[in-house]
């Protein structure tokens, strides 16, 4: 479990699987994983990785990924627009969640969108 706003959690992953699908080549596949990390000085982390088998991210396009209205190098395979800013967004969403958001890439192998946001464990209230 996480604590956070259904609405804007939404609109995170949908961003992220929508990226996936708009960049991958027709008949590939995007993988959605989710797992409890325990990390060694954060606690426990909800980690959400969407990957692709699109055309991956030149180092360049790594740096500016995140950026508002960034035009990367890839085209949408479909000939979609893109605004350049749902990665934007999606950062911040992210981080007003007390999360974090990452990519790991090479040119030509794809990319991982990797998202970690802190577990939500609820405390059991002692009676009195």
């Amino acid at each position: 479990p996480i604590y956070a706003d259904q609405i804007k959690f939404v609109e995170i992953i949908d961003n992220l699987v929508s990226n996936a699908i708009k960049y991958s080549p027709f008949g590939k596949e995007i993988l959605v994983k989710v797992e409890k990390i325990n990390k060694k000085n954060n606690g426990k982390v909800i980690r959400i990785t969407v990957k692709d088998e699109g055309p991956g991210l030149s180092e360049d396009d790594k740096k500016k990924v995140f950026g508002a209205f960034q035009r990367l190098s890839a085209q949408p395979t479909g000939g979609e627009p893109s605004s350049g800013l749902g990665l934007s967004i999606a950062k911040k969403l992210i981080e007003m969640h007390n999360g974090k958001i990452w990519v790991e890439s090479e040119l030509g192998k794809g990319a991982s969108f990797i998202v970690e946001l802190p577990f939500y464990e609820e405390k059991a209230q002692s009676e009195e």
